[in-house]
């Protein structure tokens, strides 16, 4: 193993190879230990040190330009103002690091193959970079390629992302405000909750983007690609108490419950409402008024709407898998092709607990509502009325319908289910 004074003289070193003075000699460290090291206004420029951590070091103003940092770990380490001007970065670990001002520019992050020994044999894992909750803000980015990246939570407030590879990025929760990202290649990434305020998206490729929870009231999405995105819907604009609500549970969401809070609007009135394309997952929506409400390609997995009035309501394409929609008034409501499934639950680890939570439409009035093509995946239904309701092509599997009320309704055009004889 490599002591500190013998890396401290390697450094030295290394910055007589770059200013070629007599002496000089490249830096070519592997898996070396930097941790918590100070250094600042240097140059590690072409240094070899891949696997080397670097964790909670103070690195200000340093130069790892065209340095192969493969692997490396840079948790909560303080670069600031540093350079990493193609780098190689792949699978490094950058989670909680500040790179304020960092000069990132044609960067390789993706994700790298790591070669790990298990049990005497050694095997390849990929392992995605994570710049999860890094504060980045002013950071250049242009060029640089982060495909698959994990940036979850980070502040990237007017950084420049440019002509950026971004495919599959986890942008959960960031903060991209002011942020430029024209041409930025960011097809399916997952900006869920994510911040776009006064961002520029001129010829950004987001299709097939998460843009579910985004505020993109103001944002000019006119000129980039949105095909296939979720949620890219411009909605009319939520009042600013319900907005901040859907932040917050948004921020509840992706931080796993360690921030923000799940929105709970029991008792409101929210008539006419547009929450279209939002995940409100979990949400406490009891006893409230949501006649002629948008919940048009919705997630209200396991979220509560018991008692609710939702005549008229649109839930086209919505997902109530788990949901609670006992009393529920869903007279004459649209639920084409929405789906009443089951969750598996889960502990604290993210471990199955072997625990299905089925949706429960128990008491619930259909009655003249819309649910073509739905799917239901054995819910409660208990007492629900379908009094003329439209159920033509829907799927109620082995669903027990033993005492749901069809009068009416036409039966005969149903996908598959065994419905109850009343004669």
């Amino acid at each position: 193993m490599v002591s500190r004074t013998e890396l401290i003289e390697a450094i030295k070193k290394h910055q007589r190879y770059v200013l070629k003075q007599p002496g000089g000699k490249r830096m070519q460290l592997r898996n070396g230990n930097l941790s918590r090291i100070k250094m600042s206004k240097i140059s590690l420029e072409d240094a070899v040190m891949p696997g080397s951590n670097f964790i909670q070091a103070v690195i200000k103003d340093v130069s790892f330009n065209f340095c192969d940092l493969f692997g490396t770990n840079f948790v909560e380490a303080d670069l600031e103002g540093s350079s990493f001007v193609r780098a190689d970065l792949r699978g490094a670990n950058m989670a909680r690091a500040k790179l304020r001002n960092a000069n990132l520019k044609g960067a390789d992050l993706r994700s790298g193959v790591m070669i790990v020994m298990d049990s005497g044999r050694e095997r390849r894992v990929k392992r995605a970079t994570d710049l999860a909750n890094a504060d980045m803000e002013g950071s250049m980015l242009v060029g640089a390629n982060l495909a698959e990246a994990n940036m979850s939570g980070s502040n990237l407030m007017d950084s420049d992302l440019s002509d950026a590879n971004m495919f599959a990025v986890n942008l959960a929760g960031a903060d991209l405000s002011g942020c430029n990202l024209s041409g930025a290649k960011m097809k399916n990434a997952n900006l869920k909750g994510a911040k776009l305020q006064n961002a520029v998206l001129s010829g950004t490729d987001l299709s097939g983007a998460n843009l579910r929870n985004v505020d993109l009231n103001g944002v000019d999405l006119s000129q980039a690609n949105i095909a296939n995105s979720l949620g890219s819907k411009v909605v009319a604009p939520l009042p600013d108490d319900i907005r901040d609500l859907v932040n917050a549970h948004s921020e509840w969401l992706s931080s796993g419950g360690q921030q923000g809070k799940p929105l709970n609007a029991t008792g409101r009135d929210l008539s006419g409402m547009d929450f279209s394309g939002l995940d409100l997952s979990a949400a406490c929506f009891d006893n409230c008024v949501l006649r002629g409400a948008l919940f048009i390609d919705t997630i209200l997995a396991m979220a509560s709407l018991r008692g609710a009035d939702l005549k008229l309501a649109k839930l086209n394409s919505a997902t109530l898998n788990g949901a609670r929609l006992n009393g529920a008034n869903c007279q004459k409501a649209i639920f084409q092709g929405a789906r009443f499934g089951a969750v598996e639950q889960r502990d604290g680890q993210g471990h199955k607990t072997g625990v299905t939570w089925h949706a429960d439409l128990s008491g619930a009035d259909f009655s003249k509502a819309d649910i073509r093509n739905a799917i239901f995946t054995n819910p409660k239904m208990v007492d629900v009325k379908m009094i003329r309701t439209n159920i033509s092509g829907v799927a109620f599997g082995d669903t027990d319908l033993g005492s749901v009320d069809f009068e009416g309704a036409n039966v005969g055009a149903i996908l598959s289910g065994h419905l109850p004889d009343h004669s």
